[in-house]
């Protein structure tokens, strides 16, 4: 009888074995010989990451809070930018006199840079003016204040009152005290633009050399539009594109192994700072449980004209680091040839 029943669970087991497919490994991806990849070892939740495609390496690298303000650097160049990477802010106070007390308590417009780049769209505007030919400036004081998650905090009042083609002139101080600084910043065209720090009262290259990088992976305040259609500032992450003579075109059609240099040339470019941006990823909020969740679109592919025009592909492949922490983003990109 024993055996018997042991003849019987045999045929059993091999019967449900047999009911089962055989399991077929899932191969690694590897890309193509020509496919480059990079994972990201800083966080662009905390650093400024600034990356090259035709050397493939990182060329420049800093904290957030490294700086407060950034000015052009070409010889006819006159914009100041903010850095809202750290939620830096402007107000114009609307008065000319550096010495009033500037205080929390009047309600003022605090504004950011467009994170499209566009020059005529950065919140320290009109400053001066160049219309009749000569440099006519403002005088307006500005409040710089930082983001505390509710609302701005003032930290520094400045005045701007000179520009030429070789430097920039200017006050700051404290916004209830009458006291002031004059910093000068020199311009070098080497860079599209310079660093200052208030807290340090620095000046600083912390960009590479205008021709020596492509992206920068950073975080950067935006305006989103909510399901109402309200435009909303919010903070993301992402990747902005050099202003000097950098192009990217986002393609949803052709899968990434399939863009060769004749499909790329096809591309409608452009030009601004945020066209690469933040959507590369998609973002589920829980509202209940104050959590989101990242999934980078595999489906996006960028083509990039980089600052010696030439064509590059590049993807996304993962948000996180091998630890599972969010911000460390992975991509591979791979130079065009003409056919």
């Amino acid at each position: 009888m024993k055996m018997q029943i042991l003849i019987i669970l045999i045929v059993l087991e091999v019967l449900v074995v047999s009911c089962f497919k055989e399991d077929i490994p899932v191969q690694p991806y590897i890309p193509p010989e020509n496919v480059e990849t990079v994972s990201l070892q800083s966080s662009i939740y905390t650093h400024q990451i600034y990356f090259d495609l035709s050397t493939g390496t990182i060329t420049g690298e800093n904290e957030n809070s490294d700086w407060v303000l950034s000015f052009e650097c070409a010889a006819d160049g006159w914009h100041i930018r903010i850095n809202s990477s750290d939620f830096w802010g402007v107000a114009p106070t609307g008065s000319t006199n550096f010495d009033s007390v500037f205080s929390d308590n009047p309600v003022y417009l605090w504004s950011f840079d467009a994170s499209d780049g566009n020059p005529d769209s950065t919140a320290i505007d009109k400053w001066v003016d160049f219309n009749s030919g000569l440099a006519e400036y403002s005088n307006e004081v500005y409040l710089i204040g930082k983001y505390n998650g509710i609302s701005y905090e003032s930290v520094k009042k400045v005045q701007f009152f000179y520009v030429d083609e070789l430097i920039y002139k200017f006050k700051v101080g404290e916004p209830d005290e009458s006291h002031a600084d004059t910093v000068q910043v020199i311009k070098d065209d080497y860079f599209s633009f310079i660093h200052y720090s208030f807290l340090e009262n620095k000046i600083m290259n912390l960009e590479p050399a205008k021709d020596e990088w492509d992206i920068l992976f950073t975080q950067y305040s935006t305006i989103l539009y909510t399901d109402e259609g309200v435009p909303t500032p919010y903070f993301v992450r992402g990747v902005l594109q050099n202003p000097y003579n950098i192009e990217s075109a986002l393609d949803t059609i052709v899968d990434f192994n399939g863009i060769n240099y004749s499909y790329a040339l096809m591309s409608i470019f452009s030009t601004k700072q945020d066209a690469i941006g933040h959507d590369w990823k998609d973002v589920n909020v829980d509202e209940g449980s104050n959590t989101a969740e990242y999934k980078v679109r595999p489906a996006y592919t960028y083509i990039i004209k980089d600052t010696h025009n030439d064509l590059y592909k590049f993807r996304f492949k993962s948000y996180f680091n091998t630890f599972g922490v969010k911000g460390f983003p992975s991509f591979e990109f791979s130079k065009l040839i003409p056919e």
